[in-house]
């Protein structure tokens, strides 16, 4: 009774407080007010990006207004009357936070919140406590975040494992990943690039552990901060941090079925002023394979055919190790240093069986070719990193510089056994090695500047310097049985140098009217780029001056809508692979070889997206359009003595567009779905190629919780007949299955996994080239059984207040 009286008499108060400024108005005094503060999450310290705020009359709780966060965490609500009011911050996942007692007066018509910070929401569940989820995808201005950290199929798994499962993202045999159809993606670890210099995809994400990634950022659009290279967009791979005061730290132990194992230490030490953290981790991943292909060839209107059948074991191991500081001396300034570590190897082991046939299918060659391979690599990556913070909210200056130093070796032994048409071993047999020795230095160095003007906008500048310089050397040796000694095939002997410097120079302007949000920005780039084969002294330049301009805008609808357009250019430059002329013999009917004359690819992207949330579940949906000029492609063709060679060709153009669908919902507060649908149009011209059609993807996510302490979850993956060039994937599906125990309060987690349940994960494809068309089958182990044990080495539970200045703490002072 005695809180209602003093709220009716602050309400009396303002009343006369507003007729006061209505009658004052003329001496300057403002009618209405605005209210402004930034969403954080009150653990780990990171924004919240599309939290609710609605504001509330707080003598009738009926709404007055509603927004919902920036991309800094920022929200502002305007044109809000004098009174006394209660604001809401609502986020999934999150316990809500209520400010009661806002109070706008004529003489304080401004407001700000300074931070708000939300804790992990727990419900109620058959009289347990269950803590809550974090939204597994989150639709950014120009990016999709997608939390993984705690998605128990990844258990036991590298980087691979963790990316499949990504709304519009398929992997194929090799870890090569692509994005609603294209293989161009660019690969950022924490922002930054991989030190494993010249890999590709897959190799990257395989030395990546599973249970290091927190979250996964798809960026399809990018903004001009981001390298354009990546005409498939960027994929982000965001490692976890651990902030908590004290000592910190996590220990997992994974077993899989067929030799499967992986460890890891993580830990952090914070001070007040300095934060020390570490983690190693080591994996050993053996797996069998298995395939086959049959190549139909039409020589000189003469048919034959090639059958191959192809078994193998792949052996991989890693250790990486992780250590820096963090020394932030004040408010302001954060001073950080970090190594990586990483020495792994991939060792392989196949027979190739090979038969070639006439028209009649009588055999008219056979042969057995078995190599045992063995490849070294070892990385290296050392960063400096500044930031520095102002007074005005938002405006931050940051600095990195960056080398990567990548070494990798490669011995491989070949013997091929040949026999006669009758199948009996001829004793003619070949023993070849090939040597291979890849040296790569790439150096970093960046600087951004943000700062929000009032009145004016937000300005964000910053340059960046990428200087990178690659050597492969590659000998190939005959075996002389008559001398008894290795030859050089000097042939075949390979020096190739290449040297990629790129200096870019980007702005973006960024501002909001009302609902309506818009960012604006241009980048600049000087590429030099140069190859030399020093035993030829073959060589190429290639300079160019590119703009890379990016426009997003969002317009913020009422109901909880939102719809975006963005637009950008990009390119995507050949890599050294690409461009080195080594052959690669391995199969001496189906050779390769790099393209010295290979030009960069430009893409022009447009997407259109529209997203609604309904109460705790989100709607998003997108319209994308992307056309590539001097598109880079595979390219395979049959010489007149029935050898495939593949190379990289520029095709003249690649048009890709389609519709993405992705629903978020927890149906019930013991089950949540998470289900994507993505549906497209590839078309490729050029070189003869003239190859389109449809296809989709489909992901869904579902997580069962059934206690506060057991819960599991069932993914299920189906990727359509896909085309690529010349060639057409055929369709695959697959049933990932895991469950999750916890003992001691969470401290102690026991995990079991089974991938690929029903045994379904392979690859088929079909190539068609002018005079020849090949059906290709590979099978790797997939269903594979995990089981692993972690434990949170946290004996200081408390979480520590960061240190910050007083108007950020003050929520209090109203």
């Amino acid at each position: 009774m005695f809180r209602k009286i003093i709220v009716i008499i602050l309400l009396l108060l303002s009343q006369i407080s507003f007729a006061q400024n209505r009658s004052g108005n003329q001496q300057g005094f403002p009618v209405s007010g605005k209210i402004k503060g930034k969403v954080i999450d009150a653990q780990t310290k990171q924004v919240i990006e599309y939290c609710n705020i609605v504001l509330f009359n707080l003598s009738d709780t009926s709404m007055v207004s509603g927004t919902i966060t920036n991309k800094e965490g920022n929200f502002v609500l305007d044109n809000i009357r004098p009174g006394i009011y209660l604001l809401r911050a609502s986020f999934i996942g999150y316990e809500n936070r209520s400010i009661d007692s806002v109070r706008i007066t004529p003489r304080t018509p401004e407001v700000d919140l300074g931070i708000i910070a939300l804790d992990e929401k727990t419900i109620e569940l058959t009289n347990v406590v269950v803590t809550g989820e974090k939204e597994v995808i989150i639709n950014n201005l120009d990016k999709k975040v997608i939390n993984v950290e705690k998605d128990l199929t990844n258990v036991g798994g590298t980087a691979v494992d963790v990316v499949q499962n990504i709304p519009s993202v398929s992997v194929d045999a090799d870890g090569n990943v692509s994005y609603r159809g294209n293989q161009n993606i660019r690969i950022l670890i924490d922002g930054k690039p991989s030190e494993l210099l010249g890999l590709g995809s897959g190799d990257v994400l395989s030395n990546i552990p599973a249970s290091q990634i927190e979250s996964i950022e798809l960026v399809t659009n990018p903004s001009a901060r981001y390298d354009p290279e990546g005409t498939g967009g960027i994929l982000n791979i965001v490692l976890k941090k651990r902030i908590n005061g004290g000592l910190n730290g996590n220990i997992s132990l994974t077993g899989g079925t067929g030799e499967k194992f992986n460890g890891s230490l993580n830990f952090n030490y914070k001070l007040p002023d300095v934060n020390f953290f570490a983690s190693i981790d080591s994996r050993i991943h053996n797996a069998d394979n298995n395939g086959n292909s049959l190549r139909t060839n039409n020589i000189n209107n003469t048919l034959s055919y090639l059958d191959q059948v192809n078994n193998g074991a792949f052996n991989h191991f890693g250790h990486n190790f992780t250590a820096g500081v963090d020394i932030t001396p004040d408010n302001y300034n954060t001073y950080t240093f970090s190594l990586r570590y990483r020495k792994f190897g991939f060792d392989t082991e196949s027979l190739l069986k090979s038969k070639n046939l006439n028209s009649l299918s009588e055999i008219t060659r056979y042969f057995e070719r078995s190599s045992d391979a063995t490849r070294r690599m070892n990385a290296l990556q050392y960063t400096l990193s500044y930031k520095r913070t102002f007074d005005t909210k938002g405006a931050e200056l940051t600095s990195d510089v960056i080398l990567g130093d990548f070494q990798m070796k490669r011995n491989e032994d070949f013997i091929q056994t040949n026999f006669d048409n009758n199948l009996n071993p001829t004793g003619n047999n070949l023993l070849q090695k090939g040597l291979s020795d890849n040296k790569n230095l790439q150096w970093t160095i960046q600087s951004n500047y943000i700062n929000p003007i009032e009145g004016f906008g937000r300005i964000e500048t910053g340059f960046k310097v990428t200087l990178k310089n690659f050597n492969s050397k590659n000998d190939y040796l005959d075996y002389d049985n008559n001398g008894n000694l290795w030859l050089n095939d000097t042939t075949r002997k390979t020096d190739f140098d290449y040297k990629e410097n790129v200096y870019a120079f980007y702005g973006i302007y960024s501002n909001k009217i009302n609902e309506f949000q818009y960012q604006l920005g241009l980048r600049v780039e000087q590429a030099e780029v140069t190859g030399t084969e020093n035993l030829t002294n073959i060589s190429f330049t290639n300079d160019y001056f590119s703009l890379y301009p990016t426009v997003h805008l969002v317009q913020g609808l009422p109901d909880q809508q939102e719809i975006q357009l963005s637009y950008s250019r990009r390119v995507e430059r050949p890599n050294n692979r690409q461009l080195n002329p080594y052959i690669d013999r391995s199969d001496s009917l189906n050779i390769s070889y790099g393209n010295p004359e290979l030009k960069p690819e430009y893409i022009n992207s447009l997407e259109l997206g529209y997203s609604k949330l309904f109460g705790k579940s989100a709607v998003t949906s997108s319209i994308f359009y992307r056309y590539t000029n001097d598109a880079i492609t595979n390219y395979t063709i049959v010489n007149d003595n029935g050898i495939t060679e593949t190379t990289w060709r520029n095709l003249a153009k690649n048009l890709s567009y389609g519709l993405e669908l992705t629903l978020s919902s927890p149906l019930f507060e013991w089950f949540r779905t998470n289900t994507s649908f993505t549906y497209f149009r590839n078309e490729f011209e050029g070189l003869g190629i003239s190859n389109s059609d449809y296809s989709w993807l489909a992901k869904m996510n579902n997580t069962f919780m059934l206690s506060k302490d057991f819960n599991f979850q069932i993914n299920l993956n189906y990727n359509a007949p896909t085309i690529m060039g010349q060639s057409k994937m055929k369709e695959q599906f697959a049933t990932d299955f895991a469950m999750k125990k916890d003992f001691l309060d969470g401290q102690l987690s026991l995990t079991f996994r089974v991938s690929d349940v029903f045994n379904t994960r392979k690859w088929e494809s079909e190539t068609i080239g002018q005079n020849f068309v090949t059906s290709s089958y590979r099978k790797m182990e997939s269903r594979i059984a995990y089981l692993g044990i972690s434990y949170k080495l946290s004996p200081n539970n408390n979480r520590e207040k960061e240190r910050r200045p007083r108007d950020e703490e003050g929520m209090d002072e109203f």
